[in-house]
């Protein structure tokens, strides 16, 4: 009998390990992984912003878009994740660049502006920062 006890315990444990191991390698994995590139839209001035989709809910789960800005030589910057109902749009101007991330599940369909973020375009070739 104790010695039943002791091994549900062990299994228990166990499992919670690959479990808590499972999600912190399924982390980077899921939110950076680049391998499934959908899209690369022209901004202008010989920038771009690509769209990855790192992971696929299947029927049961929503999809993970991962949306990077770059020039290919000298910066590639994470924008950030958004699902199926979100977006990012950037725009340039001048020597600026603006992203904003639109949801379309607020207002069932209507696009809002849920975050934003600009950028310096002289900065983000100065730091040569690849993500």
């Amino acid at each position: 009998m104790i010695q039943s006890s002791n091994n549900k315990k062990v299994i228990t444990f166990i499992l919670f390990v690959v479990v808590i191991l499972g999600m912190y390698k399924c982390h980077r994995f899921v939110f950076f992984n680049k391998t499934n590139h959908i899209k690369t839209f022209v901004l202008g001035e010989g920038i771009f912003e690509e769209k990855f989709q790192p992971f696929s809910g299947g029927v049961l789960m929503s999809d993970t878009y991962s949306y990077y800005l770059t020039d290919s030589i000298n910066f590639r910057i994470l924008l950030g994740q958004c699902d199926e109902k979100e977006i990012f749009r950037c725009t340039i101007t001048r020597d600026s660049i603006k992203a904003i991330k639109y949801s379309r599940r607020i207002y069932y369909g209507k696009e809002i502006a849920v975050d934003s973020v600009f950028f310096l375009i002289k900065n983000l070739k100065e730091q040569r920062k690849f993500e």
